[in-house]
């Protein structure tokens, strides 16, 4: 069995440390302040854990977007609320850690992430795609997709923006173009698929 790799993401070192010497009982873990700090050569599979504040949670999350791959994240924290762990779940992490644990919690956690992989990782890779694809759209076409995701027609959508149906049409045919789907449903699925939620700015 491969041994297991950890990416352990605060800024806080003494924090970093300590968790990193939990998981040392797992695997193989290190350190960084930011994922910047990993460099070109990434590990082929590992987890990251991120400290849930500060904003550090919505950096990591926002670094793997735009990279466009797959690690699992956990963040953690001491004495999150079932809310946040609700609003970090919705955002596409794996877990959730209640940090300080036992080493036994901590290896639960771990084996938890290693069952769910597969499955998440083909959803989140196409929710990736989905959202890779979104931002190809100009603000105007974005616009109008988000009037076909409620189900509006063109007529309906050249009257609520006040553009020619015309327009709409060659909007609609660019939209289509772009996300790379022959028709509306193709279009909302691919809506769908990237709709991946925000964390309140409370929180960031």
């Amino acid at each position: 069995m491969p041994t297991k790799t950890f990416i352990v993401v605060d800024r806080d070192t003494a924090s970093a440390n300590r968790l990193c010497r939990a998981l040392s009982e797992i695997g193989y873990a290190f350190p960084v302040a930011s994922l910047d700090e990993v460099g070109e050569y990434w590990p082929k599979e590992f987890s990251i854990f991120v400290a849930d504040e500060g904003g550090q949670l919505n950096e990591v999350i926002s670094f793997i977007r735009k990279k466009g791959i797959f690690y699992p994240i956990i963040p953690y924290s001491s004495g999150p609320s079932a809310q946040r762990v609700v609003e970090t779940i919705k955002c596409g992490v794996m877990s959730y850690l209640n940090w300080p644990c036992t080493l036994d919690r901590l290896k639960d956690v771990v084996a938890t992430i290693g069952e769910s992989c597969d499955i998440l990782y083909r959803e989140k890779m196409s929710r990736e795609r989905a959202f890779g694809l979104l931002q190809t759209l100009t603000p105007r076409e974005a616009l109008i997709l988000g009037e076909i995701t409620k189900g509006l027609t063109s007529k309906d959508i050249s009257e609520e923006l006040d553009i020619s149906p015309r327009t709409v049409e060659v909007h609609r045919a660019a939209i289509f173009a772009k996300l790379n789907v022959k028709n509306v449903v193709g279009a909302v699925r691919t809506a769908f698929e990237a709709k991946f939620p925000t964390l309140p700015a409370t929180y960031q």
